[in-house]
């Protein structure tokens, strides 16, 4: 008998080293072998499920930052006036969702805001959902 086949687990690990004032910050992917892909300066949510997200940065400024799932929702999180990240959560995202943030600041300056260590990671906790690829 052959063992059954489960699709590899939904997961990815973006890095993002600048980011734009009142514009996302740009994000990659180093290892082209992800089982999810960035899109559009967002990761792309292809199965149904609670996801562990995990978002981490240092910035070279102040600034405030929400993390979205869906347009016309409310942010999964937002912070006011911080100059790091290190935040984790769980929520169910669906079919189309895209994860993505964007960052403002108070500073005038339309220079780009530098990133240290600046990491983004989404993972499937509840594989066996709907998919679609």
């Amino acid at each position: 008998t052959v063992p059954p086949q489960y699709p590899p687990i939904q997961s990815i690990k973006v890095q993002f080293t600048k980011c734009g004032n009142g514009t996302g910050c740009l994000i990659t992917s180093p290892n082209k072998d992800e089982t999810m892909k960035v899109q559009d300066n967002s990761i792309i949510i292809n199965c149904d499920g609670f996801y562990l997200i995990s978002l981490k940065g240092y910035f070279s400024e102040e600034l405030s930052l929400s993390l979205y799932y869906r347009k016309g929702r409310k942010p999964l999180f937002s912070l006011s006036k911080v100059k790091s990240v290190d935040s984790i959560g769980v929520a169910h995202l669906a079919f189309k969702d895209k994860v993505y943030f964007n960052v403002t600041t108070h500073n005038t300056s339309y220079k780009d805001i530098q990133v240290n260590g600046g990491e983004l990671i989404v993972i499937l906790q509840t594989p066996g959902g709907f998919c679609a690829y």
